[in-house]
């Protein structure tokens, strides 16, 4: 069974609720993004302007995202998915995904580079690396702004009640969606596109942590627009270290004019070799079983809200049968089960709550339900 009848768990719901709250950030930041770097920054220097244009104001995006999961209960365990913690290794894992960004970028360029189709001269100056760090935080934000709505907000919301490989697909397809009208967009692009967030999406799967996502998305754009100088998804900084020869550059299968590395064969390659050695590594590990695996078939799904939050220790109700409780018609079936209950005598009776009365004050137990 794929989900349950309940329409707001159904992938067109989730889906629905996540172009909502991805238009109203794209209304934001159409509407006052203009004014806003005007205010903060009266005068940016061409570098300046493009960091914020495209990287900067994307802050905005994470803002509705924490919004949206305080203020949606059944949505706020998604904040414990993005809080780094020392027990993931979240850390450390961010920092695994930042040399992987680097080192699948650099292939790229790499091919592009012997292939003959760019030249790159260097062209750096000390007076560059505040806003090279700037930049780097910048692309960041934007990097993880997309990974938080992609690979938590749609992807744990649809693996709930779905199997894992659905929210790997459905998170693949819309992530390349979401490019669509990036400048210099090509068929090439949109496969890649499609299959990087598929990569992405099972490397979140395999390393346990969206930090891995974080490192890798962060680290491939910066590499290619902020140290190669290359375009990133169509759009071309105006600092870096290293400056693309535009009047010689060569559009073709391994480098792509228009749209840069991401709408050539070599970014394909590269993106299917990730998903084949993640495979691999977690069939050895024992753990494609997962893959057809829901939060709820494993019995991690969240408790949705349904009412008020009725607590009860044992203390009240030592002869009531304990269970997890999580929908409208607890009470009703634990009263069912309390009338069910074999008689038994009145001294029985007594030495049973007081024994249970014992056990609750040396370890009370709390059974939650909703009414």
């Amino acid at each position: 069974m794929l989900g349950k009848t309940n329409y707001k768990n159904r992938i067109i719901w989730i889906l629905a609720a996540f172009f909502v709250w991805y238009m109203v950030v794209s209304s934001f930041l159409t509407l006052y993004q203009e004014s806003l770097q005007k205010h903060l920054f009266p005068n940016p220097s061409p570098a300046m302007a493009f960091v914020l244009e495209y990287y900067a104001l994307t802050l905005s995006s994470v803002v509705v995202f924490f919004l949206v999961c305080w203020l949606t209960k059944k949505n706020r365990f998604l904040l414990d998915v993005v809080k780094p913690t020392a027990k993931r290794r979240s850390m450390s894992k961010l920092g695994v995904g930042i040399l992987l960004g680097f080192l699948t970028n650099f292939f790229c360029i790499l091919c592009a580079l012997l292939h003959g189709d760019i030249k790159l001269y260097l062209d750096f100056s000390s007076s560059q690396i505040p806003i090279m760090i700037f930049a780097f935080i910048c692309v960041f934000i934007q990097s993880s702004s997309e990974e938080i709505w992609c690979r938590v907000f749609m992807y744990d919301r649809i693996n709930v009640h779905y199997p894992l490989w659905v929210a790997i697909v459905v998170n693949g397809v819309v992530f390349g969606l979401l490019h669509s009208f990036n400048p210099g967009i090509t068929a090439l692009a949109m496969a890649d596109l499609i299959i990087c967030g598929l990569a992405y999406s099972l490397l979140r799967w395999y390393s346990g942590s969206v930090w891995t996502c974080f490192g890798i998305h962060t680290m491939w754009n910066f590499t290619q627009n902020f140290l190669f100088g290359l375009p990133n998804s169509g759009l071309v900084s105006e600092a870096s270290v290293f400056h693309l020869d535009a009047m010689n550059a060569v559009s073709n299968w391994v480098y792509s004019y228009e749209f840069g590395v991401e709408g050539a064969v070599p970014a394909i390659f590269i993106d299917l070799l990730l998903i084949v050695v993640i495979m691999v590594m977690a069939k050895k590990k024992g753990r494609l079983g997962e893959l057809m695996e829901s939060l709820e078939s494993r019995g991690l799904a969240p408790v949705e809200p349904a009412g008020k939050t009725v607590k009860m220790t044992v203390a009240d109700e030592p002869d009531l049968d304990i269970e997890t409780v999580t929908d409208a018609d607890a009470n009703a079936d634990a009263a069912a089960a309390a009338e069910k209950k074999a008689p038994v005598s009145a001294a029985a009776d007594a030495e049973q709550k007081a024994s249970a009365g014992a056990k609750a004050e040396e370890n009370p137990l709390v059974v939650e339900f909703e009414e």
